[in-house]
């Protein structure tokens, strides 16, 4: 019975210290790596910033064209559904060239992507675009 647990204990130990090896290597996954250890890592991360920012502006002319939605249902005067129709159109267009913008943007970090993993070993592997 003791050499069970010996065993037990000793297998626990040894997973003990193997996970908090996995804790203290570098996880590209959990996001832990510092970008100013790569600069191309530090720019590939501000153009990822940069393209959030565009789709939380997307996000919010999506929530003001609903709350527009919303109040064409109510009003019947003329005048002001056209107001209203005229403000939904706008948001669209601002929507469609914002998407444009930010589909440009992600084919041009897919590129710069794919060029810098053949440039740097660390990054070699990765995921090809279907």
């Amino acid at each position: 019975m003791n050499n069970l647990m010996t065993k037990s204990f000793l297998s626990h130990v040894e997973l003990k210290k193997q996970a908090q090896k996995d804790f203290e290597d570098v996880d590209l996954e959990l996001g832990n790596l510092n970008p100013t250890q790569d600069p191309n890592l530090s720019q590939f991360f501000q153009q990822v910033e940069a393209i959030k920012v565009e789709m939380e502006e997307i996000t919010n002319l999506l929530l003001d064209l609903q709350q527009l939605n919303e109040e064409t249902k109510s009003t019947h005067i003329a005048k002001v559904l056209r107001g209203l129709r005229d403000r939904m159109d706008s948001d669209m267009v601002a929507v469609l060239r914002k998407a444009n913008i930010i589909k440009a943007r992600l084919e041009a970090l897919e590129k710069s992507n794919i060029a810098n993993r053949s440039i740097s070993e660390c990054y070699k592997e990765g995921i090809n675009p279907i």
